[in-house]
């Protein structure tokens, strides 16, 4: 990588703002994808993407997501895993007149013993995901606000983990083990909405104020929490409608949809590491080629690349809390009484 005319490998993981490898801070613009894949180019900066690709946490973080995505893909969608290339799906012929919820809610639950056990290893890989998310947030205090969303997922990932080993207990559409599962997983969908949210405040304090990055479908980042968001919110109305009619279970393929929204993410989530390790040099700089990022100029009163917000720790919030119940209120008003009143008084406590 050409940095002041020499070329350089350092990495300054320590220092984001002077880290020359970084894709805001590149001076050297190219005139073509075919110039800027010369091998000249690949043999220099391949080298240095891998060194820091490998040392990123959060990129291992979000490979053991992507891993649980596709997981859950093959558990949907492969029939020799789910079962659906045999026939053993039962079909119930109801008759409005005879038939009641009850003895619809008698109908058994078709399990599979080896989906089962896919389940429960899914999510043991959730619980290593959120931990890792937790860990990749390196230089940041464990109470930094944006710790919320990454204790919120391991809440999430513990509760699916134990709808998981209740699995196998499954009996009947409306038994008691069924109808606890459709419970703990709507917990689990309201935390998983909640934690989604949290996440796009963390991008919001944390992501690098600069040309293609923001609020914007240029940024992979953007893209990769919508689909988290809508993935989330498509789990939630699946909850609630297995919560309120419990015979859906087993034909309500609703969250399958919110299984390749979730996927969709994962992948994004891979193109934005990516991009921050500046493996996607050769792709021009908002469509247009002949710039480089490090020599734009942007004349406003926002200065760029700006390096997220300041940190809030949660006990901040408390301290602005305390302070704010601990200001004394304002006293009413009273005005003076009546010379003749206080005199009536003193000569009533004389009396007695």
């Amino acid at each position: 990588m050409v940095i002041n005319g020499e070329e350089t490998h350092t990495i300054n993981s320590n220092d984001e703002a002077n880290d020359p490898t970084a894709p805001y801070n590149e001076l050297e613009s190219f005139d073509s994808i075919w110039q800027a894949l010369r091998w000249k180019q690949i043999q220099t900066r391949v080298p240095v993407c891998f060194k820091k690709t490998i040392r990123s946490r959060y990129m291992l973080a979000n490979l053991v997501y992507l891993v649980y995505a596709i997981g859950i893909l093959i558990i949907d969608f492969n029939p020799n895993v789910n079962g659906s290339s045999s026939d053993n799906t039962m079909d119930y012929d109801y008759d409005d007149n005879t038939t009641t919820m009850i003895s619809v809610l008698d109908q058994p639950v078709i399990g599979l013993p080896l989906v089962n056990r896919f389940y429960i290893g899914l999510a043991a890989v959730h619980i290593l995901s959120a931990f890792l998310y937790w860990w990749s947030w390196a230089g940041r205090s464990w109470l930094d606000i944006i710790m919320i969303p990454e204790y919120l997922n391991h809440v999430e990932a513990g509760l699916y983990l134990w709808s998981a080993i209740w699995y196998s207990r499954e009996d009947t559409l409306g038994g008691y083990y069924t109808l606890a599962i459709h419970k703990i997983e709507m917990t689990a969908a309201t935390v998983e909405l909640i934690a989604s949210f949290g996440w796009i405040m963390s991008w919001y304090m944390t992501y690098v104020r600069t040309l293609g990055r923001g609020f914007t479908l240029d940024d992979p980042d953007t893209v990769a929490w919508l689909a988290t968001t809508i993935s989330s919110i498509i789990y939630m109305i699946y909850n609630i409608q297995i919560n309120v009619q419990p015979e859906q279970y087993g034909t309500n393929l609703l969250y399958t949809y919110g299984d390749i929204v979730y996927f969709v993410g994962a992948c994004y989530y891979i193109f934005a590491t990516l991009r921050d390790e500046n493996w996607f040099w050769f792709l021009p700089l908002s469509g247009q080629y002949g710039v480089a990022p490090g020599r734009v100029q942007v004349e406003s009163t926002k200065s760029l690349p700006t390096y997220g917000k300041p940190p809030i720790l949660i006990t901040d919030l408390c301290k602005c809390c305390r302070i704010k119940n601990n200001i004394p209120k304002k006293k009413h008003y009273e005005p003076p009484q009546n010379n003749i009143f206080k005199i009536e008084n003193e000569l009533h406590r004389t009396a007695l």
